[in-house]
């Protein structure tokens, strides 16, 4: 049974071989993560009347015998022109405004699925093979670089999927979801080929009887959140995310042994 105090440990103690590789890793996925979750908060106001509108009055502001007939036409003609072409300029930028939220919502879903997720993966990996040899930043491209990007995509993006749908029920089965599922990107770190069922299921087996005593990890750094919050990210971005990260590979080794007969080879697991 793996003890909390010790994966903080080790995990600081990794921490010192590539602490500055770590903060710049922590700064692009956090980059990547703000704009994927950017909305696109252009609000409008349409509302108001310009200086230009005209209005009609049951009064003509003019003496209709000082102008003719063709100018009278003129001028109401002019009339319906100008409040026909307010509504025309209101829908047209209604429909822009509808295409700008349709547009930016796809590049969302996508800098999510195809990039961020990816990404995620990433630093798994290069987290969890910095325990043993420095590996550089390049490894957050780690799922881009193979074969099986798509795999990974397909299987990070039911993650997601299945999390959010055990949320609309209630919240509380979200979050068990979530700590079963804690472990996914990591074993796509070994195993990016392995179907996405065996992927979720292995993740379901290693988090058995585990989950509270993760939660309680995670409650564990309230103080170091709570202390980044105080100074506006600062810590969080040069200790709290780093630290984090490198606990979470620590703890997926812990939950890997008694799948691996006490060896953390990649071929046995």
């Amino acid at each position: 049974m793996w003890v909390r105090a010790d994966l903080k440990r080790r995990a600081k103690q990794c921490l010192r071989g590539y602490y500055w590789a770590a903060v710049i890793a922590c700064i692009i996925f956090l980059v990547l993560q703000y704009a994927a979750g950017t909305n696109g908060n252009s609000s409008a106001a349409f509302g108001g009347s310009g200086g230009d509108e005209m209005t009609m009055d049951n009064n003509i502001p003019f003496d209709m015998e000082d102008y003719t007939a063709p100018q009278l036409r003129d001028y109401v003609e002019g009339l319906v022109f100008s409040q026909t072409g307010i509504g025309i300029y209101s829908t047209a930028i209604g429909s822009a405004v509808l295409f700008y939220g349709i547009l930016l919502m796809l590049v969302r879903i996508c800098l999510n699925y195809f990039i961020l997720n990816p990404i995620q993966v990433g630093m798994a990996s290069f987290f969890y093979r910095n325990r043993r040899e420095k590996t550089g930043i390049g490894e957050l491209a780690f799922a881009f670089n193979r074969k099986d990007f798509l795999p990974v995509v397909k299987t990070m993006f039911l993650r997601g999927l299945f999390i959010t749908l055990w949320s609309l029920l209630l919240v509380i089965p979200g979050i068990i979801k979530a700590y079963e599922y804690r472990v996914v990107d990591y074993i796509l770190v070994e195993h990016p080929d392995m179907p996405t069922r065996e992927v979720l299921n292995l993740s379901r087996e290693m988090t058995r009887g585990h989950k509270w005593n993760i939660f309680i990890l995670d409650l564990s750094f309230f103080g170091w959140a709570l202390l980044g919050a105080l100074t506006m990210g600062i810590v969080d971005i040069f200790w709290t995310n780093p630290y984090m990260q490198a606990t979470g590979a620590e703890l997926y080794e812990a939950l890997k042994q008694p799948f691996t007969g006490g060896t953390s080879s990649a071929d046995v697991f």
